[in-house]
């Protein structure tokens, strides 16, 4: 990528489209970067990645008056799209926050003057829509070896992400007696998933199935914090990204707050450990009944979203992370919200 001339501005992206080639290829074309020149295309994107409360992956990425013909073959043939953004330097630097199949190419007009292509993204793996399980399995046969043959079954690269307490709570479970399964591979990754009281979802690339907690004393992955006031100076930890915008406010489960874009926050197996330092938090309002799980004492929270959304010519340029109470992820895993978490396992 090309380097920022703007003093302070920093924002890195870059959007990269693959589209049919004839004879089964592929092509693979940039169409938007941080060039800095008067020509560049304007780009909003609006990307959610979870686990929770939804496990859908979606993407909205526009890019506006795209008037040259190859731009505009390149955007109405896409089938998949990757997205890079960030900043130039530092911890946040650009990496990529999208990298999925293009389900829909949408077209619109926005004041008049402003043309306006979209990608409409849903992050899906074909295989696991379109292909059918059909075999048995012998008695005694765990929940793992099960899943393993499935993927056999299917071929491909395709592959299956376990979260470590999941995996092992999956092949200690064995099935008595023989069993024949029949049917779409994605249905059985979501009974097993709820089966150990975990969850289950894609990224596009591969499934996952994992618990929520990201376990026992683990270090967080990224500290956070709100900017310093003008002169102070920080002691301590040095390693806090200082990047919280607006103050964080508590829902039933856990957090949620603002930070500048930071392709760092991950939905992952194991799930992403993240702490917030000396940050105050906007409490939820006491209703009746009021189910809400205690604070966690230490700040830290279990990442279940990311929400990025940014324009290259305006001011967003953000993620927002829904994080869980670290005690209430640990009892998803272990059952003991079932009948509170209102269906969200």
């Amino acid at each position: 990528m090309s380097q920022s001339t703007i003093p302070s501005w920093g924002r890195a992206w870059k959007l990269t489209v693959k589209r049919p080639a004839g004879s089964g290829l592929v092509a693979t074309d940039v169409v938007s970067q941080n060039a800095w020149d008067p020509e560049a295309l304007r780009m909003t994107f609006d990307i959610v990645e979870g686990v929770l409360p939804s496990k859908m992956w979606t993407a909205e990425i526009s890019i506006y008056n795209a008037t040259d013909p190859t731009i505009q073959d390149y955007l109405f043939n896409a089938v998949w799209v990757t997205l890079e953004a960030g900043y130039q330097d530092g911890s946040a630097k650009s990496s990529i926050i999208w990298d999925g199949p293009v389900i829909q190419t949408l077209f619109d007009r926005e004041n008049v003057v402003d043309f306006k292509i979209t990608f409409n993204c849903v992050a899906t793996v074909e295989l696991l829509n379109n292909s059918f399980i059909n075999f048995g399995a012998g008695k005694f046969s765990s929940q793992e070896q099960i899943i393993s043959k499935m993927v056999s079954e299917i071929g491909g690269t395709f592959d299956v992400q376990y979260g470590p307490k999941l995996k092992g709570k999956m092949a200690a479970k064995q099935y008595p007696r023989g069993k024949t399964l029949f049917g779409r591979l994605n249905r059985y990754l979501e009974d097993v998933a709820k089966d150990n009281f975990g969850m289950n979802w894609t990224d596009g690339q591969k499934a996952y199935i994992s618990e929520l907690t990201a376990g026992d004393n683990v270090t967080p992955a990224i500290i956070y914090g709100p900017p310093l006031p003008p002169g102070y100076v920080a002691s301590g930890n040095q390693s806090i990204s200082r990047t919280v915008m607006g103050v964080p406010r508590q829902f039933a489960y856990g957090v949620i707050f603002t930070t500048l874009l930071d392709p760092r926050l991950l939905v992952q197996a194991p799930p992403m450990l993240i702490h917030l330092d000396r940050t105050v938090i906007t409490q939820i309002a006491v209703q009746i009944p009021n189910v809400v799980t205690a604070m966690d004492p230490h700040l830290d929270f279990v990442v279940a979203q990311v929400h990025h959304y940014g324009d290259t010519r305006g001011n967003d340029w953000c993620s927002e992370v829904t994080g869980y109470n670290r005690q209430y992820a640990l009892g998803l895993l272990d059952g003991l919200f079932a009948g509170t978490s209102g269906g969200l396992q």
